[in-house]
């Protein structure tokens, strides 16, 4: 079966087409002489898919002009632990050239400098956190809504400000239950008290502070903190993801400095953790003793003499907690619209690679307010960077995630590691790069064209559909189908996935890619060379454009070998070039050890021609 899906100048050569439905004719097809293999013939603006048969050879129409391509070769996996070695053979007409085979250098894994070395040890203890805390909750109840001893909030009783203000005033103590050890270890039952003294309250958020660093960043910086958070941090998280469900009956969410975060980094340490939402203070506390019953954010503590840890200057401990409230905000919400409000388990919680995905979209969206901006205006670095706090705050990190998977696409654990789980270190920032990318350019195609809260699309509804998961409370690939079909895109993975393919590297590669092929919100290109004209010495901004992908030439002598390795729905990426024209071209794709693919890989073949 072929299938025409759209004027886009894009072929796709599938591994599995049962669930796919469309036209029968898909005309960069050749109709096929006897004997002979499929003939595949593109001019800009056609998309076709082809059964498994078809990906092992095919053949490209010669050209005489001047021709480029734009190619990935994509698994449609959904195994986190699946693998395939392949082999690709781009050769010219046979009779054409008697040149003995070259192969393509196989890309050198990613340097990682010191700063990623630092990321990496920050990233695997965030991992060992979220591993204990899950690993605490198997056997512990959550409290749902309205079940707290406080009866729960009722908002049709009170604004939030007013409750807020009733409740909590400037210079109370209050006094939480810290169930997190140094060594990131969780234990439900309680590991000490944390005596704290309220520093501002508003409308949305409550800032307290450990009694052990009282005195260390002053009541106007906590006021220039919260006018932040609730001008701009909540506003979006709520609209993206939710509304939060006041467990505690105090209209507000708990912001906490202490130096429980601080003394969970060791000393030396290049990075440092900055700040986590814990689950079990979602739980009920007959079963989770060290339970809050409250809606809680641990952050890192101003401590300008190292007495818990490294230093942490007053103003950097204010000026991250910008970034760290909007990312664990979501994680908060999206916990409490599937567990607490939804009347799921702790087991409904979203998979690694989404959940991550999303709480990083939530620093975007965040970023866009603060500066102004909305979706699809197709930002530069100027764009991006005429507010320098702003991008420096919120989207600089997403650009560094997003190049060191560009670097290394086809070994990223896109769906995290053999388990699902979020994989620790570089390989976590390459599977939080591409969820990242993947939900951007989801959002760019399908939002609605109504007005959304920052001014553009209403991206909003994407986003707040996939935290709740529908009623079923999906999870990854299915969460993402269901919305998918919700919104009128791909509704299985695999097309999903032919769908972005190309975006990475076709993103303002030439006025001829089409939109769809694009994301709208970013020029990628020019923000990435942006970054390389600032950060150059340091990975992965030490080129102007980091997507790693293999050079073809095309012409009578062409004939070329590469292997490589391809995780599940990672892609590796081909540019195939041609001058003064090419002669008919033979593409064929094995495994490596020149076997035929096997169907669990479900691969997927893209192809753009430039011209």
């Amino acid at each position: 079966m072929r299938r025409l899906l759209g004027l886009i100048g894009v072929l796709v050569v599938t591994g599995g087409c049962g669930d796919h439905t469309g036209p029968e004719l898909a005309t960069c097809v050749l109709p096929r002489p006897e004997g002979r293999v499929l003939t595949v013939s593109l001019t800009p603006g056609i998309i076709c898919e082809l059964v498994p048969a078809d990906v092992e050879m095919f053949e490209l129409v010669p050209s005489n002009e001047s021709a480029e391509y734009l190619a990935v070769i994509q698994s449609g996996s959904q195994a986190p632990e699946s693998s395939v070695s392949l082999k690709i053979e781009v050769s010219a007409e046979e009779g054409a050239t008697g040149n003995e085979p070259s192969s393509l250098a196989m890309p050198a894994p990613p340097r990682i400098d010191d700063e990623a070395e630092d990321m990496e040890r920050a990233s695997r203890a965030e991992l060992l956190f979220r591993a204990n805390a899950r690993q605490a909750l198997i056997n512990v109840k959550p409290l749902r809504h309205g079940d707290a001893s406080s009866g729960g909030f009722d908002r049709s009783r009170a604004s939030e400000i007013s409750k807020a203000q009733s409740q909590v005033v400037v210079g109370d103590t209050v006094i939480f239950t810290n169930t997190v050890a140094t060594d990131l270890s969780v234990d439900c039952q309680g590991i000490h008290d944390i005596t704290s003294v309220v520093r501002a309250v508003g409308e949305n958020f409550g800032i307290v502070e450990d009694v052990e660093v009282a005195g260390l960043v002053t009541l106007a910086q906590y006021a220039s903190l919260l006018r932040v958070l609730d001008d701009i941090v909540y506003p979006v998280d709520t609209v993206y993801f939710g509304s939060p469900a006041d467990l505690d009956d105090n209209g507000i969410v708990w912001v906490l400095f202490s130096p429980i975060v601080n003394r969970v980094t060791p000393r030396d340490s290049p990075t440092r953790i900055s700040g986590f939402f814990n689950p079990s203070d979602l739980s009920d506390s007959s079963t989770c003793a060290g339970s809050n019953e409250a809606e809680l954010l641990y952050l890192l503590a101003a401590d300008p003499s190292g007495r818990f840890s490294d230093p942490v200057p007053s103003a950097f401990a204010t000026k991250r907690a910008m970034t760290v409230t909007a990312h664990e905000l979501e994680h908060l919400i999206v916990a409490q619209q599937r567990v607490t409000i939804g009347n799921g388990t702790f087991a409904d919680l979203e998979e690694s690679w989404l959940s991550e995905g999303l709480a990083h979209t939530a620093e975007t969206a965040v970023g866009f307010m603060s500066a102004g901006l909305y979706p699809q205006e197709n930002l530069s670095f100027f764009d991006l960077t005429a507010d320098r706090q702003a991008f420096d705050t919120y989207h600089f990190a997403n650009l560094r995630r997003a190049g060191f998977y560009f670097m290394d696409t086809n070994e990223t654990p896109a769906l995290g590691d053999e388990s699902g789980f979020d994989p620790g270190g570089v390989p976590s920032l390459q599977m939080r790069g591409f969820s990242w990318l993947l939900l951007r350019w989801f959002s760019d195609q399908f939002s609605p064209s109504e007005n959304g809260l920052l001014g553009g699309p209403a991206e909003e509804k994407i986003f707040r559909d996939l935290a709740v998961g529908g009623p079923t409370r999906a999870r990854g690939i299915a969460n993402l189908e269901r919305v998918a079909r919700i919104v009128g895109g791909p509704g299985n993975w695999e097309d999903l996935l032919a769908r972005y393919a190309l975006a990475p590297l076709a993103d303002d590669f030439a006025e001829e890619v089409p939109s769809s092929a694009q994301f709208t919100s970013f020029q990628l290109r020019d923000t990435f060379g942006g970054l390389n004209r600032e950060e150059g010495d340091d990975d992965p901004f030490t080129q102007p454009f980091p997507l790693n992908r293999a050079e073809i030439d095309l012409s009578l002598k062409t004939n070329v070998t590469e292997t490589f390795d391809l995780k599940a729905s990672t892609a590796r990426y081909f540019l195939l070039e041609s001058e003064a024209g090419h002669p008919l071209m033979h593409i064929a794709l094995t495994t490596a050890s020149g076997e035929r693919v096997p169907s669990s890989a479900m691969l997927q073949l893209v192809l753009l021609k430039i011209r």
